[in-house]
């Protein structure tokens, strides 16, 4: 089912929600809003975790002002409160779908696939950062005055640690 915001409920429906979503801005007088219209209601019966709303742009005008909308039919995609893709135009059913897969895979919303992209992340932040601080290390070595350096090292190291401990607890718990 394809919800109905309004500049009122698009904060709670689309900005809070739990999972990936679409908003469809669209309005009444506009033929290819309509011709994309049946597709977003089919999608929203296919996906179950993943939200499908439309607004109004004529009655709600705080809503597209804000998210600057110039040209209909608009589809935008939002995760945890961030705009993260969109549709100009009336597009085929295929790439609209695929729009909605790409974002379900960047975006889980069932809990293992979110815990999944939060590890991944976590994971590749800290070793870019460890790579980063052991080549800063290296040249805080020859410098004098290196205050606080063995103290800092030690625990970038035990962060390196972790940060495997983690990978390997999570390669379990994917297998299970």
């Amino acid at each position: 089912m394809v919800i109905e915001v309004t500049d009122e409920t698009f904060r709670k429906e689309v900005l809070e929600s739990d999972i990936p979503t679409e908003v469809d801005f669209w309005a009444p007088w506009c033929g290819p809003c309509r011709m994309v219209s049946p597709i977003y209601d089919k999608l929203s019966e296919q996906y179950k975790n993943f939200k499908f709303c439309k607004i109004n742009v004529d009655e709600n005008p705080q809503t597209s002002m804000e998210y600057q909308i110039v040209s209909i039919p608009m589809q935008m995609f939002f995760n945890d409160g961030k705009k993260v893709g969109e549709i100009l135009g009336a597009v085929p059913e295929h790439i609209i779908k695929a729009k909605v897969d790409e974002i379900l895979n960047k975006y889980p919303s069932d809990e293992k696939g979110r815990l999944k992209v939060l590890l991944d992340s976590w994971i590749t932040h800290n070793k870019t950062y460890g790579e980063k601080f052991r080549r800063w290390a290296e040249k805080a070595e020859e410098a004098p005055n290196a205050i606080g350096y063995n103290d800092i090292a030690k625990i970038a190291e035990e962060i390196e640690k972790t940060n495997g401990q983690l990978a390997n607890a999570f390669s379990k718990f994917q297998e299970a």
